[in-house]
């Protein structure tokens, strides 16, 4: 197998995870949100949008070095997440980010060899850590709010 068909087989899994990311399930579930945890909602719903310019990226960078997209679909019981609390699920979600993180840094020194390849992982590995930033950085806001909110009296 040349360094191209195994970059190719490497980039069809990040493609898989971009087509069918956790954010994607999430966003299609029904999860709890809570007032103070409405901004988390949105920014998931801008994130989806993100993972799926991604997988276009990934799509194209596939065909430019002679491959065919095909990506596959992950375990079905992975998007079974109807009715969890949205904070929970962008705990996990963080986790699951952190994780791409390093592969896309695994990714990129498998691509060492394919300068146009590096550039579009580079890209999409700094939009992962910026998703992770954000999302922390949202959560952590929601839930101060929501520690506000328990201290006022009921009505």
């Amino acid at each position: 197998m040349s360094n191209t068909d195994k970059l190719i087989e490497k980039l069809q899994y990040d493609l898989s995870r971009k087509t069918y990311s956790f954010i994607e399930y999430v966003t299609h579930a029904s999860p709890y949100i809570a007032e103070p945890y409405e901004p988390l909602w949105a920014l998931l719903l801008e994130l989806r949008a993100e993972e799926r310019k991604h997988a276009r990226m990934l799509s194209a960078l596939i065909v430019r070095l002679g491959g065919i997209p095909t990506p596959t679909l992950f375990d079905e019981s992975a998007a079974d997440l109807n009715y969890l609390r949205i904070e929970y699920l962008t705990e996990l979600i963080i986790r699951h980010k952190e994780n791409s993180v390093a592969e896309f840094e695994q990714r990129i020194e498998d691509a060492s060899g394919f300068p146009e390849a590096r550039a579009v992982l580079l890209e999409i590995l700094e939009a992962e850590k910026r998703q992770v930033a954000r999302l922390r950085d949202t959560l952590n806001e929601c839930m101060q709010k929501a520690a506000v909110l328990k201290q006022l009296p009921s009505a």
